[in-house]
């Protein structure tokens, strides 16, 4: 029993230095691994916080659509990245780990960015740029689209498709077929590519924002899209409100160009033959008001269309001097005057 006892501790004692020898190893090697993981993870580091070399701001566009390597490729070739590469492997853990896609727009890198700020740019679109876009009073909701096109690179049918959503119509304009005329015409800060409804939403609240005291009826929204597409100058806006109110007072049909332009989706000069189709915008077929806002007015001729001015005309017509004023009647035998007078002037014109 004592020499298996001792047998056994020999064999202990024998083996106790090759172990040791192999823990030794085993340290070692972790020890150099970890100092290798801390290395890289110091040069990942590093690299990430390293300034872009460029000596002034630089604008970079990333297309809608574009994939990682493509997005980050069309930076590299306009700031000179120093660590492309790593970069790109980094923006493929972000994405798979938060499941993020990149921000497309028009974004500014301004000179002390490092390579960091450019990759927490493209998933959080921080710095987008902001384009100012400015829409004229009297332009239609598609008119509105084709501007936001231009300027904002918007999808021109999702916004289309937007302004004649039911759902949003009756959130924004109950009774409505469309967005017309419930869309605020003004300067507006935007980013670069939008949603369309987010577009779409901005307009609409500020036309909200804007009449907070009193929102207009139909038929004020209505006479005021005619009065905005009539006026050239703001001035002439209440009076040939005027002009409307008495003519829809006497039974007159209001017989308005804009309104004929507007029935058959066309601009330029209107014609005998386009006065004769009986669409429902035609004003020269049908009494009273139109069956909606044919273009989204701006404030004063909303005012305008609330507050007319009192008088007697009847008739307008434009000067035809370049002027955009229009010269006012009582009479048809006047007015049938100031329409030849204004014949002859676009005739020596």
């Amino acid at each position: 029993m004592l020499m298996r006892n001792s047998t056994a501790t020999s064999k202990l004692l024998f083996m106790s230095p090759r172990r040791s020898r192999f823990m030794r190893r085993f340290t070692r090697l972790a020890l150099a691994f970890f100092l290798l993981c801390l290395m890289g993870v110091g040069y990942v580091w590093w690299a990430l916080h390293q300034p872009l070399p460029i000596s002034a701001d630089a604008i970079v566009q990333v297309p809608r659509g574009a994939s990682i390597i493509s997005a980050i490729d069309t930076i590299d070739a306009r700031v000179s990245l120093p660590s492309a590469s790593l970069i790109k492997i980094a923006a493929r853990l972000v994405a798979r780990v938060s499941g993020k896609g990149l921000q497309a727009g028009w974004y500014t890198f301004h000179v002390g960015d490092t390579q960091l700020d450019v990759l927490r740019t493209l998933f959080t679109g921080d710095r987008r740029n902001v384009v100012r876009v400015t829409i004229p009073e009297g332009l239609t909701y598609r008119e509105m689209a084709a501007v936001f096109a231009r300027t904002l690179d918007v999808d021109t049918a999702a916004f289309i498709a937007w302004c004649e959503n039911d759902n949003i119509t009756e959130s924004y304009a109950p009774g409505a077929q469309t967005m017309e005329g419930y869309l605020m015409p003004d300067t507006y800060d935007m980013f670069w590519r939008e949603d369309p409804a987010v577009v779409g939403m901005r307009l609409a609240e500020e036309f909200r924002r804007r009449h907070k005291d009193s929102l207009p009826t139909r038929e004020e929204l209505v006479l005021a899209s005619v009065i905005q597409a009539e006026a050239a100058n703001l001035d002439e806006m209440p009076r040939i409100a005027g002009v409307y109110v008495n003519r829809l007072k006497r039974g007159m049909k209001l017989e308005a160009d804009p309104t004929v332009q507007y029935g058959l989706g066309m601009k330029g000069r209107v014609l005998y033959r386009h006065l004769n189709d009986p669409h429902a915008y035609n004003t020269y077929q049908h009494a009273g008001l139109p069956p909606g806002p044919i273009n989204n007015p701006g404030m004063a001729a909303v005012s305008a269309a609330r507050h007319p001015e009192q008088h007697t005309y009847l008739f307008f017509v434009a000067i035809g001097d370049g002027s955009g004023r229009h010269v006012f009647a009582v009479s048809g035998s006047q007015h049938m005057k100031n329409v030849a007078e204004y014949r002859r002037r676009k005739g020596r014109r």
